[in-house]
């Protein structure tokens, strides 16, 4: 009788802390859609001032110009904001289509499943303007970050020599 007592006990437990648990998960969920909702207006002016500076300053110091380290480090940096507000906006977005569910599958995917789920959230739903600027979102982050790579390299190989 004894035992039983404690094994129910173990099992109400440990249903409590899954409980707690998923309670947690929610919350964070909500908390960090709330958040992300705060910041997107604020990413994307960013993202627009970002880009001028990458079209206006570092494309020209990245092509004609004897400095390719100061061109590497700000696409380097660049891609991050790039990367940042695509998040973002693919977590919005995601959310939007596919609910807590497809959220929660995206965020358990390394953080990173979000991008390629609003992809396809949005392949599925026919926003075929929205996935072509989330496809062109995705290969702006990756060619100005391996850019800027390739210039921090060369510029690393010219202090060797």
């Amino acid at each position: 009788m004894n035992e039983t007592i404690k094994r129910i006990g173990y099992a109400v437990m440990g249903f409590g802390i899954l409980v707690g648990l998923i309670v947690i998960t929610v919350l964070l969920l909500q908390g960090g859609i709330w958040l992300s909702a705060k910041l997107y207006p604020w990413l994307v002016a960013l993202n627009g001032l970002t880009l001028a500076v990458l079209v206006l300053v570092l494309l020209p110091n990245a092509v004609f110009s004897s400095v390719p380290k100061f061109a590497g480090g700000g696409m380097f940096i660049a891609s991050y904001i790039f990367g940042a507000t695509l998040w973002v906006w693919s977590l919005l977005l995601t959310y939007t289509l596919w609910g807590g569910v497809g959220l929660a599958i995206g965020l358990f995917m390394a953080g990173v499943g979000v991008v390629p789920l609003a992809m396809l959230a949005t392949l599925f739903s026919g926003l075929w303007p929205i996935l072509g600027q989330l496809v062109l979102g995705l290969i702006l982050t990756v060619g100005v970050r391996l850019w800027g790579l390739r210039l921090l390299e060369k510029a690393s190989r010219r202090t060797l020599a």
